[in-house]
């Protein structure tokens, strides 16, 4: 007699946002050549009036100046003029966007064979930084929208290695992703400095809405998907208890990082992910197919909030861990040089909080918290200490020296061996004649 009891449903999918991202490097040169590929800088807003519209100027206008209005009412000023207006002067970060279909076939392997996935890079995005670190973000829908299928999705485009069939050509994602999308920038090899820092993995940031609440008896529960969602596990490994299920307690401490705001969705937050899976969350980009003004614009906003808005304090999160993580590891070759830049680099960037409004700065935090940014702040700041103390003991010890000199000059008869000593003194701490006697 089977006595194991029937899976759950899963609930209905009626959209979805699945973003990946990636670190490069690339030279201000490379910026024209962006543009000949097709990118254009992204607009402030999106929510534009069609243009055989008879005041389309206007109404253009008219939205910027709201879009900018909210910005400056919601957002503090630092965070807001890198982000989005691009009136941050002082460090500059370029935002390029492209629409361009890319329909492939990305594999994975599997006990019988590699299993198919197919799906399509719609839209594509580029954020330049002033230090010539970029960051790329595709968007891609699948096929289906259901939970196996967006779960095989979301695990195929982490692996830099992950192979594809994109116009009749086998590649792998990283191959994909220089060709098609960076204009021949690499993103694997040892010469490859970004490559170095920037982890094993790409990041995928994911908002799934569902059709129906969560809360029915018969319904696979949103904190289950979004913890299998967010790590990459097989669909029902939780409730089946597979033998890559999490412990109890394992699982108990990632949840820790969920974002629970309001009743109708539950997020993430990981090293390799940020997902979100809730109910009247968004309805995905078909807002310029409402007619009535006041509807439109809320759907836009909502949609706008999470492939933008949010996105972008992903991605600023990302940006600063893979520069805190750098710092750390160049340290060594130049102490001084490195300290000075990290300092510079923590001011400007750093922010302890982004908005007036509190959901994006818990968002903020809890991204912040995940890619742990605060721990490889504080390893640098432990290299620090401990370089000052290294300084000092030397500076004692060449003070030291110095009254050793002084105390045998003063024994000294002739000034030819008082100098001959001084010579020899300044030869042993390797100091240039200029500084020594002076």
């Amino acid at each position: 007699m089977n006595l194991a009891k029937p899976e759950p449903r899963l609930p209905e999918i009626d959209a979805a946002l699945i973003k990946v991202t990636g670190v490069f490097s690339f030279h201000k040169k490379h910026i024209d050549s962006f543009y000949s590929i097709g990118f254009a800088n992204t607009p402030l807003s999106e929510n534009l009036p069609e243009k055989d519209v008879v005041e389309y100027e206007s109404l253009c206008a008219k939205q910027i100046a709201n879009e900018r209005k909210f910005l400056k009412d919601t957002y503090y000023n630092e965070f807001a003029s890198l982000m989005f207006t691009g009136e941050d002067n002082d460090h500059p970060m370029v935002s390029l966007k492209r629409t361009k279909a890319f329909p492939m076939t990305l594999y994975l392997p599997g006990k019988f064979g590699r299993r198919e996935i197919s799906a399509s890079c719609t839209h594509q995005e580029l954020y330049l930084f002033d230090d010539e670190i970029g960051i790329f973000a595709l968007t891609f829908s699948p096929s289906k929208f259901d939970f196996l299928e967006i779960s095989n999705l979301t695990v195929a485009i982490k692996n830099f290695d992950t192979s594809l069939n994109c116009g009749e050509l086998e590649m792998t994602l990283n191959e994909f992703i220089s060709k098609n999308i960076l204009n021949n920038i690499k993103l694997r090899g040892s010469q490859v400095e970004s490559d170095t820092f920037s982890g094993s993995k790409f990041k995928v940031y994911s908002v799934i809405n569902i059709k129906e609440d969560n809360d029915k008896d018969d319904l696979y529960s949103t904190e289950n998907l979004v913890y299998e969602i967010g790590t990459g596990s097989q669909i029902f490994t939780i409730f089946n208890s597979y033998s890559n299920a999490p412990t109890l307690e394992y699982r108990e401490e990632l949840m820790t990082n969920s974002i629970r705001v309001f009743k109708n969705y539950i997020g993430l937050a990981l090293l390799d992910s940020f997902t979100i899976i809730g109910y009247g969350v968004f309805n995905g980009k078909n807002y310029n197919t409402i007619i009535d003004p006041a509807a439109r614009n809320m759907a836009y906003n909502k949609y706008n909030s999470y492939n933008r808005i949010y996105f972008s304090i992903y991605i600023l999160n990302i940006y600063i861990r893979y520069n805190v993580f750098r710092f750390n590891s160049i340290f060594k070759t130049d102490p001084i040089k490195t300290r000075n830049e990290f300092v510079d680099f923590i001011n400007n960037y750093n922010f302890s909080h982004i908005s007036f409004n509190f959901l994006p700065n818990i968002f903020h935090q809890k991204i912040h918290h995940a890619l742990g940014i605060d721990e490889e702040v504080r390893q640098f700041e432990k290299r620090l200490s401990s370089l000052a103390n290294e300084i000092q003991e030397s500076q004692n010890k060449r003070q030291g020296i110095f009254l050793g000199i002084i105390s045998i000059i003063t024994g000294l008869g002739s000034s030819t061996e008082i100098l001959a000593l001084m010579e020899e003194a300044r030869t042993y701490i390797q100091w240039s004649q200029i500084k020594f006697y002076t």
